[in-house]
């Protein structure tokens, strides 16, 4: 694990930072892919998923379902839903939403990102 926080493997370097507590930003191969934060298997902790750069994958370390990272689809593991991948950085900042941007600059490389309260279940309670 790099000093700020980051994850390195090795072919090159990957980071994934958690943004929220329901978003991860993962930069891999050149790319930077804004995705859920939680397996939807069974909701492990993708901060602390491995990246594969080769195939553009994320896999959770809970059970080792493993994702692509361009369209979310499950591409082994436990049968489960994809997941959810927000946004893929653009080549221009321009491009994207001026909010998201906000958020993402709020966030020190090393740091967690905001505290946004209690865990709540999927239907806000």
């Amino acid at each position: 694990m790099g000093s700020d926080g980051s994850i390195r493997g090795i072919r090159g370097i990957r980071e994934i930072r958690e943004i929220s507590e329901d978003l991860v930003l993962v930069e891999v191969a050149g790319r930077k892919v804004l995705a859920a934060a939680r397996c939807p298997h069974r909701q492990g902790k993708l901060k602390f998923a491995r990246v594969d750069g080769g195939r553009l994958t994320i896999t959770c370390p809970l059970h080792y379902s493993t994702f692509d990272l361009a369209t979310g689809a499950r591409t082994a593991g436990p049968a489960c839903d994809p997941l959810r991948i927000v946004d893929t950085l653009p080549e221009s900042l321009s491009d994207w939403p001026a909010d998201l941007l906000d958020s993402l600059s709020d966030v020190p490389a090393g740091q967690d990102g905001p505290e946004t309260g209690p865990e709540t279940g999927r239907d806000g309670t």
